[in-house]
């Protein structure tokens, strides 16, 4: 566990449910060579033997997608939104970023339930709170599945994120998402999660150092109550999270968000 973690406890039964959560947007993503093989990569970067894979229409890597490099530009204050969200609409990135949308919806509900519940918006929060701070048990049963000479290797035994930049590109998907699917039946969800970005990723620098973010946000308890409160703000308003997911973007960038 990280930092000052142990100071937040939750119950067994928390740690199973959130575990099983990340564990299982791994599973399909990440590691899906190892648990989904028969997926050829779909819902990550494909299978490098003709499937390219939905993450590739929207994130980095052997290429950058000009939706990626505009969400950039707009969080920057570079360029305007209506540039991403034209990027956003392009067939085949709009095509990608719903598709992904519906199925990351099924494992909510799966995990979480309804989005609508306040109950839920509570259980979320917590959620991506103490995976932000990495209070979760290693996962030892995936680090074994791993071989040693895999580059996945040195994180496949702890259920956490280390590449801030990946935060980012979670906020990414949900803001394209909403762009071409608007105040749908996913929209509570949608927003429910933007606000676990904005939540997740401070409490991720704050505790583990990552990265520059608000000088207010220190591992503590006043820190945590904070980021709840201005939590379940954003929830009300998908705007709002994702503005404030571009300031965390420009602390992250020149340490300051103007």
């Amino acid at each position: 566990m990280g930092g000052d973690s142990p100071s937040f406890p939750i119950t067994d039964d928390q740690t199973r449910r959130y575990v099983a959560w990340f564990h299982e947007l791994d599973s399909w993503t990440e590691y899906w060579d190892v648990y989904h093989p028969e997926s050829k990569g779909h819902y990550y970067f494909g299978d490098g033997e003709g499937v390219p894979g939905l993450l590739s229409q929207f994130l980095p890597r052997e290429r950058m997608p000009h939706v990626f490099l505009s969400w950039k530009q707009k969080a920057l204050r570079q360029k305007p939104e209506a540039d991403f969200l034209r990027e956003a609409r392009t067939p085949a990135v709009a095509a990608a970023l719903t598709e992904v949308d519906e199925f990351v919806a099924g494992l909510f509900a799966k995990h979480f339930g309804d989005a609508s519940d306040p109950a839920v918006h509570e259980d979320y929060l917590e959620a991506l709170f103490q995976f932000g701070i990495d209070n979760f048990p290693p996962a030892t049963e995936r680090y074994y599945l791993i071989a040693d000479d895999d580059p996945r290797k040195s994180t496949a035994g702890r259920n956490a994120l280390d590449g801030d930049i990946m935060w980012f590109a979670w906020a990414l998907q949900l803001e394209g998402a909403q762009a071409n699917l608007g105040n749908d039946s996913g929209f509570v969800r949608r927003s429910l999660q933007l606000a676990g970005v904005a939540l997740g990723c401070p409490a991720n620098f704050a505790w583990r150092g990552h990265r520059r973010t608000r000088e207010e946000y220190t591992p503590d308890q006043v820190t945590k109550d904070l980021l709840f409160a201005r939590a379940k703000s954003w929830i009300k308003d998908f705007d709002a999270a994702a503005n404030e997911i571009g300031a965390l973007f420009r602390i992250r960038e020149w340490g300051s968000e103007e």
